[in-house]
């Protein structure tokens, strides 16, 4: 038998799960069932979900890994010390977060900031799959390697942060995460650097492949997170960028091992 929630959407009644119909209609529909989602164990714990805030018909969605304790005091994404620095990188290129949707791979705040379990990021992937749908972004701008991993299982933070590749029909542009920005001056600098690559991002998008410069292979067309494997839109980096490249690779490594929960989660 069909049912209707509260949000308006239809399911099977007798399911397991009330939250379980994924065509919600609009994001704020989507906020309005991430707000009152049991799927998994983080609802517990939470003061406010985070389902994402910005732009309804952004072009642009940045996905971090998950809220921290300012962002679940305030049920908005990115608010605390990592917000600003994002703010603040945002404004270099220039744009603002009423140009972008910034949302998380899971909606509720981990217990002491650890990495979401797979069973959590299960549970929220189909508010983030709807989130893509309905906002159809042409660049998704991923924060620190847990967020990359969802998209590119494949790929390496500190190898791939800046590049411009193709995911789909889209481009899938890694950054480190600002909270590593907040901890090492290095990142911060690569950050700064990485981020004005953002329009450029964009006008890659836009092209059909005769107008882009440089080849792009072929990728799967289903749009689950992790189904397909991006290809670069860039050439050959030089010789010089690959040192530079390695000697970060040490310095990130480090830094992924001191941080823990805290770089993804943007608790700084």
């Amino acid at each position: 038998m069909t049912t209707t929630d509260s949000t308006g959407q239809t399911g099977q009644s007798g399911s397991p799960d009330s939250a379980g119909p994924t065509n919600w209609a609009s994001i704020e529909a989507i906020a309005d069932a991430v707000r009152v989602c049991t799927k998994c164990r983080l609802h517990s714990d939470r003061i406010n979900a985070v389902p994402g805030d910005g732009s309804p018909v952004a072009s642009i969605l940045i996905i971090g890994e998950g809220p921290g304790f300012n962002e679940d005091q305030r049920g908005l994404p990115f608010v605390g010390r990592s917000g600003k620095l994002l703010d603040e990188l945002l404004a270099t290129v220039p744009l603002s977060r009423d140009d972008v949707f910034i949302t998380n791979v899971v909606k509720c705040r981990p217990p002491d900031n650890r990495d979401p379990l797979p069973d959590e990021v299960s549970a929220c992937r189909p508010y983030l799959e709807r989130q893509m749908e309905l906002l159809d972004p042409k660049v998704i701008v991923t924060l620190g390697r847990h967020s990359l991993l969802r998209f590119y299982p494949e790929g390496r933070i500190s190898k791939d942060h800046g590049k411009i590749l193709r995911w789909g029909d889209r481009i899938l542009f890694p950054l480190y995460h600002p909270a590593a920005g907040l901890r090492n001056p290095a990142v911060k600098r690569e950050l700064e650097r990485d981020v004005l690559r953002l329009p450029e991002a964009l006008r890659e998008s836009l092209m059909t492949p005769g107008q882009r410069a440089t080849p792009i292979g072929q990728a799967n067309t289903t749009s689950a997170p992790g189904s397909e494997t991006p290809t670069s839109v860039d050439a050959e980096i030089s010789g010089t960028e690959e040192v530079d490249k390695k000697r970060f690779e040490t310095v990130i490594e480090n830094e992924l091992v001191e941080e823990k929960g805290e770089r993804q989660l943007g608790l700084l």
